[in-house]
Parts: C-alpha cells; sequence; structure tokens
C-alpha cells in the first residue's frame, strides 16, 4: 500500500502547475521580501504596493562600488514580468539596474542609453529561487538612479494542487490505517 500511495502522491505533485498573482501581493507581498545595502545607501518604497514599487541606488559619497537589492523567494516555478522606468542623474552606466536570480545580476538598462530608460524584463524561476533587483553604483557619486518597477507577475502554487496532494496524502494514511487492521 505504501508504493500505491508514493506513486499516487508523485503522480499528483509532477502535474502540479502554478498560477500567476499579478502585482506586489499575496505571496510577493512587500512584507516578505528583503532589502539590502552594501557600501550604499539606498532605499525603497512600497506605498504604491501592489501596482508598483520604486528601488533608489546609492550615493553616499565613499568613491567605491555598492548595491541596492530588494530580493524575495520565488513560491512556484515559472515566468516573473515586470516593466521598469529608470533614471539616474549620474549616467547609466555608472548605476546600472537589472534583476538578481539566485545571485546573478542580469544588466537590463543599456549603459550608452539615455538618463531616463524603460522596458519590460521577463525571466524564469524555479520554487524556492531567490531573485529581485539591483541598482549597482559604480561610484556612489555625482547622483542617484531610481526605478520604478510595475505590472509585475509571478508565479504561485495552483490552490487545487496543493489540495490534491493533500487530500492523496490523506487518502494514503487512510489506506493504510485499513490494510493494519
Amino acid at each position: 500500500m505504501t508504493v500505491t500511495t508514493v506513486s499516487l502522491t508523485l503522480a499528483a505533485a509532477s502535474g502540479a502547475s502554478a498560477a500567476t498573482v499579478f502585482g506586489f501581493q499575496d505571496a510577493y507581498d512587500p512584507i516578505n521580501w528583503t532589502f539590502a545595502n552594501s557600501n550604499a545607501d539606498g532605499s525603497v518604497n512600497t506605498s504604491g504596493a501592489p501596482a508598483s514599487i520604486s528601488l533608489t541606488g546609492g550615493n553616499n559619497g565613499s568613491g567605491g562600488s555598492g548595491t541596492t537589492d530588494y530580493t524575495t523567494t520565488a513560491a512556484a516555478a515559472g515566468t516573473v514580468t515586470f516593466d521598469w522606468n529608470y533614471s539616474t542623474a549620474d549616467g547609466p552606466f555608472f548605476d546600472p539596474f537589472g534583476y538578481l536570480l539566485n545571485g546573478s545580476f542580469t544588466q537590463v538598462t543599456n549603459d550608452g542609453g539615455g538618463v531616463v530608460q524603460n522596458g519590460t524584463s521577463t525571466f524564469n524561476v524555479l520554487a524556492g529561487d531567490s531573485f529581485g533587483f539591483r541598482i549597482f553604483t559604480r561610484d556612489n557619486l555625482f547622483g542617484r538612479a531610481s526605478v520604478t518597477i510595475s505590472n509585475f507577475s509571478a508565479p504561485i502554487p495552483e490552490p487545487s494542487t496543493v489540495l490534491s496532494l493533500l487530500v492523496l496524502g490523506g487518502l494514503g494514511a487512510g489506506l493504510k490505517y485499513l490494510k493494519r487492521n
């Protein structure tokens, strides 16, 4: 009976799919994100959530590089998509913006572009992946960059998948109990 229970549970899990949440809410509510500066004095403004958040990079006068990060954990496997509107007083080469995936930075701004840029970015995550946004400052001088992130969407587990796994687990335990008696 144990083999049957394991087989049913694995079958249900392999058919698991993800739904999508739109905006900074549910599993991606700002309370579930981590804000961090490394040799920077940047900030995050979540007052626009769930529609948007704004990230501002560092300009602490140190002359050294630094990062301002806003990260979370993927609740399910799927696609993360967001629009971004970026501006900088320093020049995009000195304060690039991009996204993080498991600690790896992917720049989305164009170093040779204007001081105002915008676009849409999409990348895939697996459940448990760490991802988020970063403004990197090369020099912490001559002004900050800021970005507003909107139209954010990310994967969440299907409620029916979680319920199915719970029901199958309970069914398996019940069948095991009946076999013993």
